[in-house]
């Protein structure tokens, strides 16, 4: 068998020197694992795209500067977007350029309208490593979009099925590279016959990086296999229980952790939660290319388990109660923890559609939430996205990668007001169709999702359309319903954190003579932060202020706890010696 074609690396420059020394550069780090490529015209490089797609091989990044880029066809970002929607692009400059207006204004038209990832500086001596540094994220962002090499991670299993779906969503928000093979391929049944396995149509199998095999497993048991901890295998006491690994969950553990309290962190689904599924995060600090939600949430969990938090992968907190001085938290199936603090991080769920037709379409076409791996499904295809927050935004994005049409639906009368406006710009930019005022009413098809109808809210007026992708985006319903009495929550299930407690439960509510902290429940002792939380900003960054914040609550409240038990032991000590000297 002839080994497969390296992946692309093309360098468009026209400056003969320059684009010498890029392709040098290039070559000396990556040639033998990449087609290093240079052309010198704009003609050249589209032509370069078109070769490479009609031989079936891939291009995995793009560098190119303005006058190579530029032509009357169109740019040759945009172009290699349309024919490798996975492949980064960089706009090559040289260095000390940004300070030019018109290099300043060229790079941020070109990021505003999706065309690129970021600027690349060219190398100015060998060897470069900053632009190394550029080029190595690029191509690690483009591995793990495409996955052409080996993963640790096979999946076996019918698209069509709700599982199948699942456990890749699953596998993609916990940042765990895999391949999804049809059940009845070549690849699949070759595979399988090699581990003396039988193959099964009707359900999903995983195979691991070392031959193990999982036949439709579970949660727990695909995250035991993978290595993550899902028993309670330590002290079933701990400082701080924190109930959530999304953004706000993973704030409070790292800085909890690092200042030396005991963190046990329980996950019920996927570390990052609903922030997992975000394909790019443009407006996080700190990363001026963006970063994906399954990215940044993996480096948070790190940095947390480097400072020592354990965390209990796959399991639900399904109960809450005081006891003595602390609490005791309830982990499905039965297992109990005992803390001094608690801090609730559960975030929120999207609200179902609530049309039968459609629901019993959930993985096969209609989906809550978006990852990247049903993106990738959606090839060629007519999508819709129902919401008109960020979220939506980032989803309808990253579908119009790869759908032939993204139409973006939105139940209020304009998106100002609930999206930010970069992802605005991009979402015109990048031809993403915006429909306001309307909702998605019915819908159906043969096993997998074929049509929707939309009823226009203003007339009331419905219309049946093509789709074969449909992804919910819409709302928000708090995971709160475990949680006993004591924690006062609002009608829609929010749990009041602060001057809400005072303000909707009365003194009667708090029984403390100090009131309750910014981010303290109804509960003395018990913090929300994130998104479970009444007023909360559902932003990524929010969520990780008040997850950070969150901790010096916890501490004042641990010390007073502290406080308490002395003078508790004083006064005993007190009365033990009044009774002896009496």
């Amino acid at each position: 068998m002839e080994p497969a074609p390296l992946p692309v690396v093309l360098v468009a420059a026209t400056d003969d020197g320059a684009r010498a020394a890029v392709v040098r550069e290039l070559e000396r780090r990556y040639a033998s694992d990449y087609r290093i490529v240079g052309v010198r015209s704009h003609d050249a490089a589209m032509q370069e795209i078109d070769d490479v797609a009609a031989r079936g091989e891939v291009v995995a990044l793009v560098l190119a500067d303005e006058r190579a880029a530029t032509g009357a066809a169109g740019t040759v970002f945009a172009a290699a977007r349309r024919l490798f929607p996975d492949a980064r692009r960089g706009f090559l400059i040289e260095w000390g350029s940004w300070g030019e207006r018109t290099t300043r204004d060229r790079v941020l038209e070109l990021m505003a309208t999706g065309q690129i990832e970021y600027y690349v500086i060219r190398p100015w001596h060998s060897p470069d490593e900053y632009f190394h540094r550029t080029v190595t994220e690029f191509l690690l962002e483009w591995e793990r979009s495409i996955g052409v090499r080996p993963r640790e991670v096979t999946v076996i299993g019918d698209q069509a099925l709700v599982r199948t779906h699942e456990l890749r969503s699953l596998l993609a928000r916990g940042g765990v590279p895999h391949t999804w093979l049809a059940p009845g391929s070549d690849e699949a049944l070759a595979r399988l016959a090699a581990l003396g396995e039988p193959p099964d149509p009707r359900h999903p199998i995983v195979v691991l990086l070392d031959g193990r095999v999982l036949r439709d497993p579970g949660n727990a048991e695909l995250a035991e296999a993978y290595g993550l901890e899902t028993a309670l295998d330590g002290p079933r006491v701990a400082d701080l229980v924190v109930v959530g690994a999304g953004p706000a969950g993973l704030a409070a553990a790292v800085y909890a952790a690092s200042e030396g309290l005991d963190v046990l962190v329980v996950e019920r689904e996927a570390i990052g939660g609903q922030a997992g599924s975000s394909s790019l995060i443009r407006n996080y600090l700190g990363f001026a290319r963006g970063i994906s939600g399954s990215e940044l949430a993996q480096r948070a969990y790190q940095q947390a388990w480097v400072f020592g938090a354990r965390f209990a992968h796959s399991r639900e907190a399904v109960g809450l109660r005081a006891e003595g001085d602390g609490f005791v938290v309830t982990i499905a199936p039965g297992d109990e923890v005992a803390c001094r603090s608690v801090v609730l991080a559960t975030g929120v769920s999207y609200r179902r559609l609530g049309v039968p037709e459609l629901e019993a379409l959930e993985g096969a076409g209609v989906f809550y939430g978006a990852s990247a791996v049903e993106a990738q499904a959606m090839a060629g295809k007519v999508v819709h996205v129902v919401g008109g927050g960020n979220s939506a935004g980032q989803a309808a994005l990253h579908l119009a990668r790869y759908a032939a049409s993204v139409t973006l639906l939105v139940r209020g009368a304009t998106l100002a007001e609930s999206m930010s406006q970069y992802l605005i710009d991009q979402l015109r930019a990048q031809g993403v169709t915006v429909r306001t005022g309307v909702e998605v009413v019915g819908g159906g098809g043969d096993g997998v999702l074929e049509r929707i109808v939309v009823r226009d809210r203003s007339t009331d007026a419905t219309a049946e359309e093509p789709c074969d992708g449909l992804f919910v985006l819409i709302g928000a319903a708090p995971r709160t319903d475990w949680l006993p009495p004591e924690v006062l929550r609002d009608r829609w299930g929010y749990v009041l954190t602060g001057p809400a407690v005072l303000e909707e439960g009365g003194r009667r509510a708090w029984t403390l003579d100090r009131d309750p902290d910014p981010h303290e429940t109804s509960l003395p002792g018990v913090f929300a932060v994130g998104d479970v939380r009444r007023a909360s900003v559902k932003r990524v960054a929010s969520a990780v202020g008040e997850g950070s914040v969150v901790v010096s609550s916890v501490h004042a409240h641990l010390a007073a706890q502290e406080r308490s038990a002395q003078e508790r032991s004083a006064q005993e000590r007190n009365a033990q010696e009044r009774s002896a000297a009496g």
